[in-house]
């Protein structure tokens, strides 16, 4: 007997319309309600299946213009597969009730849909309604985007696109690129939103990503923001401000060198030392509000988020992206590692500047003990200053006075005038004892009690943050004998004698007045050195020491032992010796040839006003 297959109930067959209806959502001012109106000339095709599956909503303004298209997902079975799809993007409505999506992200879901649609099909036993449920979404997408598909086939065979189809190059959770920043440094980022945004002045796409960073508090991840202007006809892709690290020309060695980028930042994210190379990044008041500039920070840094958003509070520009996830930073994925920020925060010591550095060039900082026999002074007291700053390197508990705490610093005064090894003792102190060195003159700490209080306070707290070796230059204003004549000194006198007290790292002041000194800062110094001028052999080793240090790029100075004698003669200190040299070396990479005396006495007719070598 021949087996008869049920038929669908005339219930069933219903019009394509039904699964797919499309209404208008329109705001009455006058009884200040939402309706849903139909939306005009619905398309007429016959389906199967009477059960909806989207609702497709046109958002009306209030000018009566269409704002936005909504589509509601009436097909639980379909909200599931678009969940799986789209498992772990965030910002998304579909656990909305009911579910909705934007057109868009159903055209991002059309290759997975329609895959999905095959393997039922292949299935024993398919899934019928899921089918029609998949088969009526795409083809919503195409009746949708059928002209944008044709139109990206073409442009991306060309590596082009259209400002109105930049969307359709970020699908959710796609990895992104972008050198859009001060400094121009790649950063990879994870896709998130992006919105078409028009002002009364511009127009642009606005691309939402996420980047993994440290904002001063939390390491985590953060969101990040880029603007594609608006332009006419085409554009080449990878010449968008934001474009699919995928279309990247060289993306699989970028990938391995933005990793290893990734490793480095998340060693960096503390207090450490470092040598850099190019410019950093601060903000600056301007008319048009706080700006990001660049500046020259060439030599050592402070890399510590923490001290940055702790001493700069309101430079909240640069501590962004914002942390809104904190995560641990150890064992990253290289995934992780790929999107990781591209520069850190920290200080600039040369500069004395707070900012943003590049991750690229931070180097582990090579420390020159050797540089400690380039001092000229005499070997006793060289030895003596080597013996304290190693003693006081390595001596974790140290002497301590009655009272807990004080007395555990290395106090040094160095006396003597401009250019005779002053500065150099105590670089060459941070060296011997692998610490940074943080210089500050008195000028900068200023003259107003209150100021110089809070100033010297933060200053001596950054030091003992980072174990620096502090400098303060020209420190006669504070070091001064007291006298009923000035109470203002006096009290600068007693403030900084009193935050001198507790100080437990290494401190160095410099003075040109050694017989003026307070008398209670003699018991609290634990050596001083008093610099004469350079004699004539003296200047002879500095020019040697100098002319020994060749920049890259500089061909080695062709300089006799006799030539540099007959330049030892004019009396020139160790400041005036070095810009003499630094110049001259800049002369000879620009052109090209070794340095010679000539070059040297071309440069010294410049800077030396008063010298003549035939004398």
């Amino acid at each position: 007997m021949e087996e008869t297959k049920e038929k669908p109930s005339a219930s069933v067959l219903q019009p394509k319309q039904k699964r797919i209806i499309r209404v208008d959502q329109i705001f009455s001012k006058k009884t200040r309600q939402i309706h849903f109106v139909p939306t005009k000339k619905p398309e007429k095709t016959e389906h199967k299946f009477n059960k909806t599956v989207l609702v497709i909503r046109r958002i009306i303004s209030s000018k009566g213009l269409v704002a936005a298209i909504e589509v509601d997902i009436k097909s639980p079975a379909l909200k599931e597969v678009l969940d799986e799809i789209f498992e772990g993007v965030e910002g998304l409505r579909l656990n909305k009730t009911p579910p909705i999506a934007e057109p868009e992200l159903l055209f991002h879901a059309g290759e997975q849909l329609y895959s999905r649609l095959k393997k039922l099909e292949a299935s024993p036993n398919p899934n019928e309604a899921l089918i029609n449920d998949i088969s009526a979404v795409l083809d919503f997408i195409q009746e949708h985007f059928g002209g944008n598909i044709d139109s990206l086939k073409s442009l991306s065979e060309h590596g082009e696109i259209t400002y109105n189809l930049i969307w359709a190059l970020f699908p959710p959770k796609t990895l992104g690129y972008t050198a859009a920043n001060i400094q121009h440094q790649p950063q990879v980022f994870i896709f998130k939103e992006g919105t078409d945004i028009e002002t009364s002045t511009e127009k642009y796409y606005y691309v939402t990503g996420q980047v993994i960073n440290h904002d001063g508090m939390d390491f985590g991840r953060g969101e990040m923001h880029i603007k594609i202007p608006y332009f006419e006809g085409t554009k080449k892709v990878r010449s968008l401000a934001a474009y699919p690290f995928s279309q990247h020309a060289r993306r699989d060695e970028l990938r391995k060198e933005l990793i290893e980028r990734g490793r480095k930042f998340a060693r960096l994210v503390t207090s450490v030392c470092q040598e850099y190379a190019g410019m950093g990044v601060k903000e600056e008041r301007t008319p048009q509000g706080m700006e990001e500039m660049l500046f020259e920070a060439t030599g050592r840094v402070m890399i510590d988020p923490g001290a940055f958003r702790l001493y700069q509070p309101n430079w909240s520009n640069l501590l962004n992206p914002w942390v809104h996830a904190d995560m641990p930073k150890d064992n990253l994925s290289d995934e992780e590692y790929l999107i990781c920020n591209h520069r850190v925060l920290g200080f600039s010591l040369a500069s004395k500047e707070w900012g943003a550095f590049a991750v690229s060039p931070l180097k582990d900082v090579v420390w020159d003990e050797s540089a400690f026999e380039k001092l000229i002074i005499e070997p006793k007291r060289r030895d003596l200053i080597c013996s304290l700053v190693r003693s006081h390197r390595n001596d974790k508990t140290g002497f301590d006075d009655i009272i807990r705490n004080k007395g555990k610093g290395l106090i040094g005064l160095l006396s003597g005038g401009p250019g005779v090894g002053k500065t150099l003792t105590a670089e060459v102190v941070a060296e011997l004892t692998h610490k940074p060195l943080y210089m500050i003159s008195a000028g900068e700490l200023g003259t107003e009690l209150e100021k110089v209080d809070q100033r010297l306070q933060m200053v001596l707290d950054i030091t003992r943050r980072w174990s620096c070796v502090l400098l303060i230059d020209e420190a006669d204003v504070f070091l001064q004998e007291r006298s009923n004549l000035d109470m203002l000194r006096n009290a600068l006198v007693s403030i900084f004698l009193r935050r001198l007290e507790y100080f437990q790292g290494i401190l160095i002041m410099t003075t040109n007045r050694r017989k003026a000194i307070d008398p209670a800062f003699q018991s609290r110094i634990h050596f001083k050195i008093h610099y004469p001028a350079l004699t004539e052999s003296s200047r002879a080793q500095v020019w040697k020491d100098f002319l020994s240090t060749a920049p890259a790029g500089v061909k080695k100075p062709e300089l006799s032992n006799e030539q540099i004698v007959q330049l030892a003669r004019i009396p020139l200190n160790g400041r005036e010796i070095k810009n003499t040299i630094s110049c001259a070396f800049s002369m000879s990479r620009e052109s090209g040839m070794a340095l010679t005396v000539q070059r040297v006495e071309e440069v010294l007719s410049i800077l030396v006003d008063d010298w003549n070598l035939d004398e």
